[in-house]
């Protein structure tokens, strides 16, 4: 039996990107983005290979970012490569500054180059050393779309049917609540029986938030997501307890901790983690188990190009109805592929 000898890290070389987005500028209920920054990692190791990993920004803060990672650089400089040995040491280090938020992004760069890395030296793709568990995952189809006419989502959405995506994620939180309502009416009508989710962005307080869930009900909406600021987990408790459309959220919680607090605190139905705002992989499989735990489903959140794959290792990675006790019996999938 061959042993293979875990390389030591020499150099990582760090690059931000600014990336216009191709379509012109998107926008939802906070966001008015026309561009993705991303901090690019590339972890050089004494076996020759290199790691590439990265963590994105919704247009700004990418420097920011950047910096935080040249801050971690000089101290894992000469470790020897082990993902989430270095996690927790980089973690450590710069804990100080912040438990979550920028620092995780800066993590999940780095993160994700460890284990592109060790899947090179060991000629293993990641999905099969976390431990794979199925060849392909249900996705659906989403985009940043408030800013476009009915007609135009219409045919956004008839397009990831077509693709044979599991559902639609569009976006609600115009200003006037019945006009979401309207168009979210039309999407149905033009596309029935396809699954429909939507996402607030966070863009309602609490009183905005319970009125738009009864109004959506009759919708039959397989979650709404972010409701309410990220970090109420409190609000999201108590509309999760007074309503009865699923809350999916994630995208904008950042570490183990929060989500911890948020699953056992049962504010949420389905959780989104994002790989590149969560630490990267080795944190993403921690909120895994922890969601697994308490019998709650992973959803796919941004990088599908990674998260797909490593939903593939995770066991509960499933979507369910409006109703949260009945499972969605019908599956899209998307082969996952090395």
């Amino acid at each position: 039996m061959t042993i293979t000898k875990m390389p030591i890290i020499e150099h990582i070389e760090l690059t931000t990107a600014r990336v216009p987005l191709p379509e012109g500028p998107l926008g939802d209920q906070i966001h008015h983005v026309t561009d993705i920054e991303v901090a690019i990692v590339d972890v050089h190791a004494s076996n020759g290979l290199v790691g590439t990993g990265f963590s994105h920004t919704s247009g700004w803060c990418g420097a920011t970012i950047s910096a935080l990672i040249k801050e971690i650089i000089p101290d894992v400089i000469g470790q020897r490569l082990s993902p989430r040995a270095l996690w927790d040491r980089s973690y450590k280090y710069i804990h100080d500054v912040g438990g979550a938020g920028v620092t995780t992004h800066a993590l999940s760069a780095l993160d994700i180059a460890y284990w592109d890395l060790l899947e090179k030296t060991l000629n293993v793709p990641i999905v099969d050393l976390l431990g794979r568990v199925r060849d392909r995952v249900p996705l659906y189809g989403s985009g940043i779309n408030l800013h476009m006419s009915v007609e135009e989502v219409i045919d956004q959405v008839c397009r990831w049917k077509a693709k044979g995506y599991l559902a639609a994620k569009v976006k609600v939180g115009k200003p006037d609540l019945e006009e979401d309502v309207e168009r979210l009416l039309k999407i149905q009508q033009a596309v029935p029986g396809f699954p429909l989710v939507v996402d607030a962005n966070q863009g309602w307080n609490f009183p905005q938030a319970l009125r738009a869930f009864k109004l959506f009900e009759p919708l039959n909406l397989l979650w709404i997501e972010e409701p309410l600021p990220s970090d109420n987990i409190a609000g999201h408790k108590q509309l999760r307890e007074r309503t009865n459309t699923p809350i999916a959220l994630g995208e904008n919680v950042y570490n183990l901790s929060q989500f911890t607090h948020y699953i056992e605190s049962g504010s949420a139905d389905f959780i989104q983690a994002d790989l590149g705002r969560v630490g990267g992989i080795t944190d993403y499989m921690d909120v895994a188990t922890v969601a697994r735990a308490h019998n709650l489903p992973m959803t796919p959140h941004f990088v599908l190009e990674l998260s797909a794959s490593l939903l593939a290792a995770v066991p509960k990675c499933v979507l369910c109805g409006g109703d949260r006790r009945r499972p969605l019996e019908r599956f899209a999938y998307r082969l996952i592929r090395r």
